[in-house]
């Protein structure tokens, strides 16, 4: 309980200075206090992200013809690889700091409707038709083909904590890039 009062502490503070400070300088130079609350969270992110890729790896079925063209004019190196799991709910972090960093981040809400775990797409059904969100998600892969997957995540994290879900760097990629879908 004790480092969730701390958590949430920082991520006021965090919020109150995100005026006093460029937020790009703080991502290439992320402050010793968010390292550590990073590297406290990172082993927990880490299973969270390979154990639900294996899952979509292995329950998940490939990409339609049409959503391979998509993911090459993404830029995905290997769109065979990719896999699309279709779900009634996405996952929860289990882990209660990574459960709380991701709620109060704004990563974990009812309204997500995707997430991406490498080459692991969780789709929710009333979702899985839908090219903007698969495009989205696509380049989601990209990003974890060109930083490969436990650098992506601790970067996904830092941006998380510095410019919050919406306007993480990453997010804005995928949504930008996947607008015209």
């Amino acid at each position: 309980m004790k480092q969730s009062a701390q958590f949430l502490l920082f991520f006021i503070l965090l919020q109150l200075c995100a005026g006093c400070a460029n937020k790009n300088t703080l991502l290439a130079n992320p402050p010793d206090d968010l390292q550590k609350k990073i590297e406290a969270i990172l082993p927990a992110a880490e299973r969270f992200v390979l154990t639900n890729q294996e899952t979509a790896l292995k329950n998940g079925h490939p990409l339609t013809p049409e959503n391979v063209r998509i993911a090459r004019e993404l830029g995905v190196a290997r769109p065979g690889r990719v896999r699309v799991y279709i779900v009634s709910a996405l996952p929860v972090p289990q882990d209660p700091e990574l459960a709380a960093a991701a709620e109060s981040l704004g990563y974990s809400s009812q309204g997500m409707l995707a997430y991406t775990y490498g080459y692991g797409i969780w789709i929710r059904q009333q979702a899985a038709g839908n090219r903007q969100i698969i495009a989205h998600e696509l380049i989601h892969v990209r990003q974890a083909e060109r930083m490969w997957l436990k650098k992506q995540i601790r970067q996904y994290l830092i941006q998380l904590y510095i410019f919050g879900y919406r306007k993480a760097p990453l997010e804005i990629e995928a949504y930008s890039g996947s607008a015209k879908y």
